[in-house]
């Protein structure tokens, strides 16, 4: 096929609409093949140009420059030749007769160059990098003190020149600044304890300032102390580093303290005192670096400076400190600057709120210490880390109370809860087995699956959960606190590289950092955790017992036990809190076993005890007959018991629950028994009452009626109290099944023992038939007693 002409295109629509796809697809690298040879035609003649145009920009610039070396001798021709320059030299001929007037002038041109030189040499030392910067500071000092004296040395400025008065005027104007800012550069070394800087540098820099100064030892080392300790001060200033408040900050405060400590007692007096010797033991014009200096051309300029310069020695006093004063003066220093240290230890740590970051801020300080703090001659350095200790555990201490008084949040929302409770909502247990549950994804994550199911098997329903979490919470804190305190006890202090100390002094800091904290740590942790539940104990019991008369007083019992189940599985191990909550346990087991066993005994009196026909009275079996299972009434009770247990929850039936449970239930069964016996003896009573008192109506007829009449009221009770009997027998042999359900603590209450004599009697069943009924009621429990389980 054919590739369509490019150059009839004029817009790419028509390419789609008018061509195929394989031709489109020929256009397309038609269109790549032109481009590719025009950029590379392009390429080339831009090249080509390029090269023609260096060519002719290197005959451009031969040609300026020939034509400014032919300028230049033009100009030089001229200015030989020129009136002016005759002019001049006639006039410099008349001046070599005053010779006495050149020198001066010729000085005071030499020393206005001289003293320009000296400014740009000061500023371009103090630019410069961080190498050799001690070295660069004297020379800057040396240069300073030359520039001071050519200012000093012009005297008045009145009877100069007006060109050397505008010089030396601006010279004293900059001859301040340059001070401040060489001393500011002097007070930026002397801050440093890192980057390169080392005692040479420190000496070479205080040096520098006793030249601009014109300070004594004693001068130099005051200076010294109190530059480290504006240093400290800034470094704890909430106002300079409100922004950047951090940790390191202290490390760097303690670095400074230690590192001033060793430098000055390596400094003073002897080396900052020879230091300031060697100044005066040479002109300052004499010396080698200031010498080699090439922006100041001493070799040219030296001679025309006056003897006043050229002789003139530094005058610094450099024995006005011996060791005793600098002792002193470092011994009152290390005092305050401590103060300063601990200070701003104890702000930064206000800052700080979390229990591991200010054990590692710990670890980190105390390290630091003990590795450089015992450096220090004549200076204890335990007792700057007994101050340390002492503050750091002070905040420990704080913030470990702090978080153990976290613990009343769990009161705090068992209170806000029962004040909001609402029946049916609050209290709503979801089963195991509902809609919801059933319907949950369970291709996704297993965990969720386990969450819930151990939620709902447990009762942890919505106001549940909200309290365990916030004690989950809590506890994972009081945790990982008692993890950090096991931490410090395993910390090792005998890091001693340089095996300077005794072992003595080892084992001494070993048993104050890694026993005797932690155990101050531990110690206080048990007594605020023990404090914390006894607190949260008492709550809860203010809470149980301002609800423990209320309606919904059984749902509000499970909620506090479950509660208490959850904290109770998650205590911290201390003898003080093995007994939390446990005073209010059977008060609650009450008051849930009431609430359960309500219902059940209601149905049973209104129900199975109003019954007067024995169901399944055909069943009976042996000699006299006896029944073989329970009524249908007493089974159904069992059984509306075993329900209402299941459904307050199965996690709340613990064997201290189920015999407070059964012992409730007994003696509640037992008083609607008695109740129901007794009124039915009542109206048993009242009944043969009026049937005495009635009077005859009618007198004897005849013989055959009166017999007839006899026999059919005698027939007619005969009945009746046939019915009772096989009742009572029922009954007893119900009250023996109930007696094997409910254990032999219940049946053993004297209450219980009379009621079963009191229905005996009214059975009129011989020893051996009641022997017979508790035995086939024990056979019968063991059958079925699995369908009762939390009963069984």
């Amino acid at each position: 096929m054919a590739t369509p002409d490019t150059s009839t295109l004029t817009s790419s629509a028509q390419v789609f609409t008018a061509h195929t796809l394989p031709q489109i697809r020929a256009i397309h690298k038609s269109l790549h093949v032109q481009i590719d040879e025009k950029s590379a035609r392009l390429r080339t003649q831009v090249g080509n140009s390029y090269r023609e145009l260096l060519g002719t920009a290197d005959t451009i610039v031969r040609m300026r420059e020939d034509m400014l070396a032919a300028q230049d001798i033009l100009a030089e021709m001229g200015g030989k030749c020129g009136r002016a320059a005759v002019g001049a030299k006639v006039a410099g001929l008349a001046k070599f007769r005053g010779q006495e007037d050149v020198e001066a002038s010729m000085s005071k041109v030499a020393r206005v160059k001289l003293l320009n030189a000296c400014g740009l040499a000061v500023g371009r030392l103090l630019k410069g990098g961080l190498e050799g910067r001690g070295d660069r500071l004297m020379l800057a000092a040396k240069v300073l003190v030359l520039k001071r004296l050519l200012v000093s040395s012009f005297g008045a400025a009145d009877d100069l020149e007006a060109d050397i008065r505008a010089a030396v005027e601006g010279a004293r104007k900059t001859l301040n600044s340059l001070r401040r800012r060489l001393l500011r550069a002097v007070e930026k070394v002397l801050e440093k304890t890192n980057d390169g800087v080392d005692r040479g540098d420190i000496l070479k820099a205080l040096t520098a300032y006793s030249l601009a100064s014109s300070s004594g030892a004693r001068d130099v080392l005051r200076h010294f102390l109190s530059v480290r300790a504006e240093v400290m001060a800034y470094e704890f200033d909430p106002e300079e580093h409100e922004n950047e408040r951090d940790t390191g900050s202290v490390l760097k405060g303690l670095d400074l303290y230690t590192r001033t400590l060793l430098d000055v007692q390596a400094l003073v007096p002897s080396k900052l005192s020879d230091a300031l010797l060697r100044l005066k033991k040479q002109h300052l014009l004499a010396d080698e670096s200031l010498q080699g200096l090439e922006g100041l051309r001493l070799d040219i300029y030296e001679k025309w400076c006056g003897d006043e310069i050229q002789y003139f020695t530094p005058f610094i006093r450099h024995d006005d400190l011996d060791g005793k004063q600098a002792k002193e003066m470092l011994t009152n220093w290390a005092t305050k600057g401590g103060e300063i240290l601990l200070q701003g230890l104890r702000r930064t740590l206000e800052h700080v709120s979390e229990f591991k970051a200010i054990v590692d801020l710990r670890t980190s300080i105390l390290q630091h210490w003990i590795r450089d703090g015992g450096k220090a001659r004549g200076f204890d350095p335990s007792v700057m880390l007994n101050g340390l200790r002492e503050v750091i555990d002070e905040r420990l201490l704080y913030i470990l109370e702090t978080k153990v008084a976290k613990l009343k949040l769990v009161g705090s929302e068992v209170t806000a809860t029962l004040e909001a409770w609402q029946p049916g909502t609050t209290d709503q247990h979801r089963s195991l087995w509902d809609e919801e549950m059933l319907d949950m994804d369970v291709s996704g994550s297993a965990s969720q699956v386990t969450h819930e199911v151990i939620s709902r098997l447990y009762g942890r329903n919505d106001a549940v959960a909200r309290v365990v979490t916030s004690y989950e919470s809590w506890h994972h804190l009081i945790d990982t606190v008692g993890d950090l305190i096991d931490q410090l006890k395993r910390q090792r202090w005998d890091d001693d590289l340089e095996e300077i100390e005794d072992e003595d002094v080892i084992a001494a800091r070993q048993k104050l950092l890694s026993k005797d904290d932690p155990e101050l740590l531990q110690k206080k942790l048990d007594e605020t955790v023990s404090e914390a539940f006894e607190e949260l104990n008492q709550h809860l019991a203010t809470a149980w017992k301002s609800k423990v008369d209320s309606v919904d007083n059984g749902p509000i019992s499970m909620y506090l036990l479950r509660i208490l189940r959850d904290i109770r599985g998650r205590l911290p191990q201390l003898e003080s809190i093995k007994s939390f909550g446990l005073e209010n346990v059977p008060s609650l087991h009450e008051k849930l076993a009431s609430h359960v066993a309500i219902s059940s005994l209601e149905e049973f009196a209104s129900t199975a005890l109003t019954r007067r026909r024995v169901a399944g009275r055909a069943l009976w079996e042996g000699e006299p007959p006896l029944p073989a299972q329970p009524s249908p009434g007493t089974f159904k009770l069992l059984r509306n018991l075993v329900m209402s247990m299941g459904n307050a929850g199965l996690d709340l039936w613990a064997p201290a629950a189920v015999d407070v449970l059964k012992r409730t239930f007994g003696r509640q069964l037992i008083e609607v028994w008695t109740k129901e016996l007794t009124s039915e003896a009542a109206e048993a009573q009242k009944t043969d009452t009026e049937s005495e008192e009635k009077p005859s109506a009618q007198e004897e007829n005849s013989s055959t009626e009166t017999e007839d009449a006899s026999s059919k009221s005698e027939k007619a009770s005969g009945d009746k109290s046939e019915k009772d009997r096989d009742i009572y027998i029922q009954w007893l042999y119900d009250i023996y099944l109930l007696q094997q359900c409910l254990g032999a603590d219940i049946s053993s209450e004297e209450s219980f023992k009379a009621f079963v004599e009191e229905i005996f009697e009214k059975t009129g069943l011989e020893s051996d038939a009641k022997d017979r009924l508790a035995k086939a009621s024990q056979e019968y429990w063991k059958r079925t007693s699995l369908l009762f389980g939390l009963l069984a």
